[in-house]
């Protein structure tokens, strides 16, 4: 026997379930084995066996060990009568209930049933199920990991993909440069606002940026692929400038545009400049984030 092999039998046979030619075995390999090697057996089958951090801390009632003895005695005698019955034995005993049990002699009462000793489980069937428990740790480890690792991989990716979209002096800027200003532009509640959807945009302005950004996102492309265009409000709503106009595609867009949102922050966005005065924009710039 290897040194595994000693300790997996040091526990077993310490629970008497060893049978007499594989006891015999393993008290011969034990006894054959080198001092320092026979101490390292003892000291991991004493680990192994050690169910200390696995029972409940607390004391159970004195009273508690009666009633569980007479309630295991009690069911050892009703297997024996059932037994007899089974055989054809006319002489039954009668019944054991945790009542009698307590009336019963102290030595009877308090006698604990011996483990009958078993056959052994043959040794490829123990290691096969050692090898299934250690499988199935690692496995748990490592699915374990591949999940953190998932999970670090998808946040990496969406930080490159927004920096590959939108460039890194945009993001670093717009995220922590305390210069940047932006204003977000929402759908008009009546009007040619229901043309709009769920359509949103917002501009983005550094000083040292060469152009301010505009990102629009969810604007559907007007008949005849009519361009929207971006205008200044003054603090009445009326049409300072125009600012730039776009053909939308749906889906998100990036388009550099001049402005200056520290002077400019009332923005929206029309279908036409010319219908401007009989209707309403398309988006409107909420408080500006300045």
């Amino acid at each position: 026997m290897n040194t595994q092999s000693l300790i997996e039998h040091t526990v077993l046979y310490s629970l008497g379930f060893l049978d007499g030619p594989e006891q015999a075995q393993y008290e011969s390999a034990l006894m054959a084995a080198p001092p320092a090697v026979r101490a390292h057996v003892q000291a991991e089958a004493r680990r192994m066996a050690d169910l200390g951090d696995l029972l409940p801390s607390d004391q159970p009632a004195p009273e508690l060990r009666d009633l569980v003895i007479a309630a295991v005695r009690a069911g050892m005698r009703e297997q024996e009568v059932e037994q007899r019955l089974a055989a054809g034995m006319s002489a039954v005993a009668g019944r054991i209930t945790p009542d009698s049990a307590r009336s019963a002699p102290r030595a009877r009462r308090y006698s604990q049933p011996t483990l009958s000793r078993v056959r052994g489980v043959h040794p490829v069937w123990r290691a096969a199920a050692i090898g299934l428990a250690g499988a199935t740790i690692a496995l748990t480890v490592i699915s374990a990991n591949v999940r953190d690792l998932q999970h670090a991989a998808a946040e990496g990716a969406r930080i490159a993909e927004l920096y590959k979209d939108t460039g890194a002096e945009f993001v670093n800027a717009a995220l922590f440069d305390t210069n940047t200003k932006r204003v977000t532009l929402t759908p008009v509640a009546s009007g040619s606002a229901g043309q709009a959807g769920n359509a949103v945009a917002s501009v983005w302005h550094n000083p040292d940026w060469g152009s301010a950004r505009l990102f629009v996102k969810n604007l559907r492309p007007q008949a005849g692929n009519e361009p929207y265009r971006l205008v200044v409000l003054d603090a009445d709503g009326n049409i300072v400038r125009e600012v730039a106009e776009f053909r939308p595609n749906g889906e998100l867009q990036d388009i550099g545009i001049t402005v200056n949102l520290a002077t400019e922050s009332r923005l929206a966005i029309y279908q036409s400049i010319r219908e401007a005065i009989d209707t309403q924009p398309v988006l409107l710039s909420t408080s500006p984030d300045l």
